[in-house]
């Protein structure tokens, strides 16, 4: 066995077999407090750098997209269906102004409506290209101005707006403070020279579905229809859909343009609905889409229990009324 003996022990820190290497400095994980400093200095020196670039216009920011501003929680009127060629787009919040010509029969302005959107410029188109000479409309007491100022004050026109199995009625005064009066004026300011008010109060669509030629005539350039009141509270509402088909085309047959416009809202107190004023409005806003007449609407025109009702909820005040008419001029944009 060959012994050591005198053989050197390897210190600690000394590679075997090489040369003794002289140990490096403490490592720099072992100084914590220089490692964060160091750190930081490295950061700053970074963060200047970015800036200078940036200021140099050497770097781009891109920008923070800009908010816009938050629409308003308002509701917007709803816009009534209503098809056919040449009618415009109710996207538009805003209403149009209020042309030429007068909201009441003496040509002042009373009362202001809801806003209300343009649902159709047939008949202002039909106005402004002079082809229309006259104009019929028909309806309930609502349209002959029951409860308005003046109602039943002798006819100055002594026309006869229906005569059949019903009886025989004339046309209101031109003098009371009713919507379609209100339209009269306007109308004969735009080269109307025939204008019948064929509100007979009582009366409904049935009437017309069952005598057409009583009510209607010898027809005109522009018919408006507005019927429902009466029979929601005396009809069913299947009854009052099929006389609405059947009469509004009679009317249809007898004009160039046919407006069907349904009856403001009631709570009336001198007979029971069978059916609510809004099923009135959506059976007449879906005939008028598939048939394709101009629809308009009054169901939310006027507020209930207030100065554009009477006492019996149901019959509009001239206060009131005017609004009608100030709805059916935004409606169809005149």
């Amino acid at each position: 066995m060959a012994k050591h003996m005198g053989q050197k022990s390897v210190e600690p820190g000394k590679a075997r077999g090489h040369g003794a290497r002289p140990q490096s400095a403490t490592a720099y994980g072992q100084h914590p407090v220089r490692r964060t400093i160091v750190t930081l200095a490295v950061a700053l020196g970074v963060c200047v750098l970015i800036v200078g670039l940036g200021e140099l216009g050497i770097l781009h920011y891109p920008e923070q997209p800009k908010q816009e501003p938050v629409a308003s929680s308002k509701a917007k009127p709803d816009t009534l269906d209503n098809d056919g060629a040449g009618e415009k787009d109710n996207s538009a919040a805003a209403t149009p102004a209020i042309k030429d010509g007068s909201s009441s029969a003496d040509g002042s302005s009373s009362g202001q409506a809801a806003a209300s959107p343009i649902v159709s410029d047939k008949l202002e188109d039909m106005f402004e290209e002079g082809q229309v000479h006259s104009i019929r409309v028909i309806g309930d007491s609502i349209t002959a101005g029951y409860g308005c100022d003046g109602y039943g004050t002798v006819s100055d026109t002594d026309v006869t707006v229906y005569s059949g199995q019903e009886g025989a009625y004339k046309e209101t005064a031109t003098t009371v403070g009713c919507w379609t009066n209100d339209f009269r004026a306007y109308a004969l300011q735009h080269g109307v020279t025939d204008f019948v008010n064929a509100g007979v109060s009582g009366f409904r669509m049935q009437y017309l579905a069952e005598d057409p030629s009583s009510w209607l005539g010898d027809g005109a350039d522009v018919i408006v229809v507005m019927l429902g009141t009466n029979d929601a509270s005396r009809r069913t509402e299947a009854e009052f859909s099929a006389d609405a088909e059947i009469g509004l085309a009679a009317a249809a047959a007898k004009c160039k343009l046919l407006i069907v416009v349904s009856p403001p809202n009631n709570a009336r107190t001198d007979a029971t609905n069978n059916f609510s004023m809004q099923r009135v409005d959506q059976v007449l806003t879906s005939l008028c889409k598939l048939k394709h007449y101009v629809h308009a609407s009054f169901l939310n025109t006027l507020a209930l229990y207030t100065a554009d009702y009477n006492s019996d909820q149901c019959h509009p005040t001239s206060e009131g009324s005017h609004k009608l008419w100030a709805a059916f001029r935004e409606q169809l944009a005149l």
